[in-house]
């Protein structure tokens, strides 16, 4: 037999329960503490847990660092290297390979202690003995803090047992809170054997004893039990177990939630799974035994006594006994039950019946009004007290309000507390309100207002509940409190959020520039406002030497007309209140030195941006927004606006309607616990209302946003529940769109737009090799990420074969496809004797993605038959979900008419679901062709006449396929117009040519937009060749200078493109040559097109010098 483990000796935090919670090990509990003594115990922690968001979040509502009253020590390093020891210790104990704290969870160790004063043993058998509570508890209860529940009033946590702790009591001082503890490793070996049998035939019969009662009571619950009714053997037959308080209480413990029944049936089948043949170690035996006490209905004195069993063999001998009286109590019981019922189904008359009924509804009756009174004779106690101490008041004169008046006052303050519905609305208007500067002082006096009127009404008043509500709103704001990552404004690390950024998202540097300019200035105005701030206080010090000068009473009216004092009759409360004001503006003199507060001053002074990320979706525009709030240190909120419809869900509903609550924006400050949050508006194109005026009787959401998204008007932004003005200057607003001019102008005015644009298959690459792969990896269970392995070849497939999009929500998907399907093959290598191989083959994306899209290229490159070969060209399209693509214009003429006559009769019909601007462009592209062909104006091989006689004779129909998506916009112009006069010369166009621009009657050729998209989509389509505006050649350089990242030659590019005819540097181009392959030309007028696509054997009769666009 090998030698038990030594239990070691560590030192932990120790932590006193407030309730008469037993925290047995093996068990999770959910325990829930105020907001202060949560904050307070995790405090303890806080050099270790810091990258937990709640915890941080949590803390920083308090000062526990430089208050006096509040503060809180950090555990020593000894209790740090204790709970390292611990982790090592449970390790070796468990035989796992991780032993030392990982998370920051791993760190929160405590030792727990019983509260033993509020766990008392049962009276003795003298009916007269007072209670006897338990000795001493030297045992502890070793948790870790799992989990963390935040419901705004309260914080619970989540805490797992581990193990039993017994604490040593040290002579020589140790640091607070914290004591030696020698842990129990339950490695007691050879105690499972001896000892498992006679525990689970106790517990079997536990259970059977239990599952009978069970039965029994719920059988008792039924209606038809509770009618005298004969049985089958003549017998009247019947159950009254509901009536009996020990049954009730032992099924309430029993069956009261779901957790407890679901905790019952897992104990049974533990047992169960021991009983069948599997052998059990010491350590799941004791396990077993602390189970069974924390599940069955064992009173608290009971597990406290078996907690302080620090042996096995004492804890296995409890349990025993600790069984064998809960089998005789419900033995017991159904003895009882038993003989009551036979007394009152079979014996007892109908009157006897009736009278014991209702002795039980009288009893019932009596414990609930003991229940409803004994907190209302309190109440009634501490205000008839009130009223003593109100009227001893009121008799004495004003020149000796001293002495015993002050405590008659104090105890009338401590009794106002004692109302639990309003004891935090109390305090915040007593001692928070006073002192919080985001308020005015009107807002003050109206506040007071409101909590005179709670105080003076009954609770039964209508109005009570509204105002409480109210009330309770307005003090669950977090006023004053701003947080951020960094210690103050001249401490912020520039390189380190540039470099948080970069982590994050790949690219989008525009978006980061606009950031670190933020932080920049911030970091600016917190070095300068040294100098400024020793300046004002300077300033106020001279003010109040110079006014030193001035009588008291003069002061004093001064400090009446500032403070906000709720009327006492008592005039040494008010006294007392005046030398409170007084210690607090005398503090707020000096209080300008603290860096706190030098850094509100100067926060105040730059305004946070208010940004739009316009662009399609999947482009990264939310998740930039979480990486913008964890690179500034901020708590992130999310609004969604999609679907708004009503200004009172922005501006909130005002009180007089039933259920209202403030706006969004409101409770957005609420979650965040600060009120300098990043909040993402996203989708705030989707708001109905704007442009489209159909929001008429509930009001337009987007004109409440004017004010919220105005940073000169946010600071002092009104909601109509709160009926007062709130300061979001510091609140950084981003706003996402899809379609940006869907909004209204004057909201779209005030909004910094940042466009972000699709990304291109290059970019996408990037981002599978770097973020996507490695996060869907990790999401999918690979312990490792070399397990899947997706060369640059097969990813670029994947993008250009299996997605059509402008971001990579998709690309996404299909690698979170591909990681699924290689986790099936990882898991069964592990069970078999296959090997594993982590590379993806394209041969593999079939298997893994099914069938390919269709290649973009395949309608182009396909030869055309005879019949088909004229009148078709490659347009340039811009796609709603943000990229680009070729769009093919087919036009077919048809000769109708007599052909000897000269009359016109071309006409032209369209297809493909086109829109009105874009069917007004082909008209426009149809009669500048006719105008050029009647001016004689190009060199063709037939006579003029031929030619004229041919198009007046002409039916055109043109087509553009994918009929089923709409098409509109004027950017097709120059692609309809060569089509007809394709159609008309019958000369056909190169497949490998594609080209985007509106024209105008004149033939001139107008910039467009989405000419980066475009260009991307004619690549992937195939083209060669594109011609667009020469206007657009300015874009083409702000890309070119975006891809290579290097502002500083975008001035003298844009001062080369002034130069109409003969700009000297071709780097964008040469760069999309070299990128993409591709030829990029420019036209002015649509000769520059024909000239183009045709060369020069059309344009002999026109002047060249206006013909010859420039140079590649």
């Amino acid at each position: 037999m090998s030698k038990p483990s030594e239990s070691p000796v560590v030192v932990l935090p120790t932590y006193r329960l407030d309730s008469n919670l037993v925290l047995l090990p093996g068990i999770i509990y959910n325990v829930t503490f105020s907001r202060f003594k949560a904050a307070a115990l995790l405090s303890r922690f806080r050099h270790y847990v810091g990258e937990v968001s709640m915890i941080r979040s949590l803390i920083s509502e308090y000062d526990f660092d430089n208050d006096q009253d509040t503060h809180v020590p950090v555990i020593s390093e000894k209790a740090a290297e204790g709970i390292s020891e611990f982790h090592q210790a449970q390790a070796n104990a468990s035989s796992t390979e991780v032993a030392a704290p990982e998370t920051g969870f791993d760190w929160l160790v405590l030792a727990i202690t019983p509260n033993t004063q509020k766990i008392t043993n049962p009276p003795s058998s003298t009916a007269y003995d007072p209670p006897v509570s338990p000795p001493n508890c030297e045992v502890v209860t070793i948790v870790r803090v799992v989990g963390i529940t935040d419901d705004s009033n309260n914080i619970k946590l989540t805490l797992q047992a581990l193990t039993r702790g017994l604490k040593k009591y040290e002579k020589e001082k140790s640091h607070p809170n914290e004591a030696k503890v020698k842990v129990d490793l339950n490695a007691n070996h050879g105690l499972a054997s001896s000892n498992f049998p006679s525990l689970n035939k106790k517990a079997a019969s536990l259970f059977d004893v239990i599952d009978k009662f069970l039965s029994d009571y719920q059988q008792a619950l039924k209606s038809s039990n509770m009618k005298i009714s004969k049985a089958n053997d003549g017998k009247n037959s019947g159950n009254i177990l509901c009536l009996n308080p020990l049954a009730n209480a032992l099924y309430l413990q029993l069956n009261g939630s779901r957790e407890v029944t679901k905790a019952y049936i897992s104990l049974k089948k533990l047992f169960s799974t021991y009983t069948s043949g599997n052998k059990i170690d010491s350590r799941s035996f004791l396990r077993l035994v602390d189970l069974s006490c924390a599940i069955v209905p064992f009173p608290n004195h009971q597990k406290l006594n078996l907690l302080n069993k620090f042996k096995a063999e004492d804890r296995v001998k409890e349990v025993n006994k600790m069984m064998d009286d809960l089998i005789d109590v419900f033995k017991n019981l159904e003895a009882n039950n038993n003989y009551v019922n036979h007394w009152f189904f079979d014996e007892a008359s109908y009157i006897q019946k009736a009278n014991v009924v209702a002795s039980q509804l009288k009893s019932i009756r009596l414990i609930l009004e003991g229940m409803s009174s004994s907190k209302n004779d309190k109440n009634t106690q501490v205000k008839a007290n009130n009223q003593l101490v109100r009227r001893k008041n009121n008799t004495k004169s004003v020149g000796s309000a001293v002495g015993p008046k002050e405590t008659g006052d104090a105890d009338e303050e401590d009794d106002d507390d004692d109302d639990d519905d309003l004891r935090a609305i109390t305090s915040f208007i007593k001692s928070k309100m006073p002192s919080i500067q985001g308020m005015s002082n009107d807002t003050k006096r109206l506040l007071t207002k409101d909590f005179k009127r709670i105080k003076s009404s009954p609770p039964g008043n209508s109005d009570f509940h509204v105002i409480r509500n109210y009330l309770e709103i307005v003090a669950d704001i977090p006023w004053d409190k701003y947080i951020t990552k960094f210690k103050s404004n001249q401490d912020i690390d520039i390189d380190f959020a540039r470099k948080q950024l970069d982590e994050d998202h790949y690219g989008l540097e525009h978006v980061k520039r606009r950031l670190i300019q933020y932080l920049v200035v911030l970091k600016l105005l917190g070095i300068t406002s040294e100098a400024e701030s020793e300046k004002i206080a300077n300033e106020k010090k001279n003010a109040l030497g110079s006014g030193g000068s001035k009588d008291d009473d003069s002061n004093n009216s001064d400090r009446k007309s500032d403070s906000i004092v709720i009327d006492n009759s008592d005039l040494t409360y008010k006294a007392r209140q005046e030398a409170k004001d007084k210690n607090k503006k005398s503090r707020s003199l000096t209080s300008i030195e603290s860096s706190a507060q030098k850094d509100l001053m100067v926060s105040k002074k730059n305004k946070s941006p208010i940004m739009m990320l316009a662009g399609p979706p999947g482009t990264g525009k939310t998740s930039l927004a979480k990486s913008i709030a964890n690179s500034l240190g901020r708590s992130f909120q999310r609004v969604s606006l999609g679907g708004i419809k009503d200004e009172s869900e922005i501006r909130g509903h005002r009180r007089t309607y039933v259920g209202a609550m403030p706006g969004v924006i409101i409770q957005s400050l609420r979650k965040a616990r600060c009120m300098n949050p990043v909040i993402l508006l996203d989708e705030i194109d989707k708001v109905i209302g704007g442009n489209s005026n159909a929001n008429k009787f509930n009001g337009d959401p987007s004109a409440a946003l004017l004010e919220v998204l105005d940073p000169e008007q946010n600071n002092s932004f009104m909601d109509h529940y709160l009926g007062f003005p709130v300061d979001l200057s510091q609140v950084i607003f981003i706003c996402t769109a899809n379609e940006p001019y869907n909004l209204s102008k004057p909201l779209l005015d005030r909004l910094e737009m940042i466009e972000v644009s699709a990304y291109d298959y290059n970019e996408k690459q990037i981002i599978g090799e770097k973020y996507l792969l490695p996060r869907q990896i990790k999401r999918n269970g690979f312990p490792s990420l070399d397990l899947v392995y997706i060369d640059k070849s097969v990813m670029k497939k994947i993008i250009l074969d299996y997605t059509r999009e402008a971001g990579v929500r998709n690309f996404e998907r299909k690698l979170g496809t591909i990681c699924r399907y290689k986790a099936v093959e990882y898991a069964s290598s592990l069970d078999s004797s296959e090997t594993y191989d982590p590379t993806v083959e394209e041969h593999d994306l079939p298997k893994y993605l099914g069938v390919p899209f269709p290649k973009l290229s395949s309608e182009i490159s396909e030869p055309v038959t005879s019949a088909a070969k004229y009148g078709v060209v490659n347009g340039l399209s811009y796609n709603s979900d943000g990229s680009g693509s070729v769009l093919i214009f087919e036009s077919i003429g048809i000769i109708s008419g007599d052909k000897d006559s000269n009359e016109s009769r071309t006409s032209l019909h369209m297809t493909g679901r086109l829109g009105e601007v874009l069917m007004e462009s082909a008209k426009i592209g149809l009669t500048f062709i006719k105008s050029m062909l009647h001016g004689h104006l190009l060199n063709v091989n037939n006579s003029d006449a031929e030619i004229l006689k041919r198009m007046n004779q002409l039916e055109i129909h043109m087509h553009v396929p994918s009929g089923s998506i709409s098409k509109d916009g004027p950017s097709a112009g120059i692609t309809m117009a060569l089509s007809f006069l394709s159609l008309i010369l019958e000369k056909p166009v190169p497949s490998n040519i594609a080209m985007t621009g509106e024209i105008t009657l004149r033939g001139l050729v107008l910039p467009i937009g989405g000419v980066k998209e475009k260009i991307l989509g004619a690549h992937l389509a195939g083209v060669d060749k594109v011609i667009v505006p020469r206007e657009n050649r300015k874009d083409l350089i702000e890309e070119y200078c975006r891809q290579i990242n290097d502002d500083t030659q975008l001035n003298g590019l844009l001062k080369d493109n002034e130069r109409r005819y003969n700009y000297t540097r071709n780097d964008p181009e040469q760069y999309i040559k070299q990128k993409y392959n591709m030829e990029v030309c420019y036209a002015r007028e649509f000769w520059d097109v024909v000239k183009h696509v045709w060369g020069d054997e059309l344009l002999m009769k026109i002047d060249q010098s206006k013909l010859l666009e420039y140079h590649l």
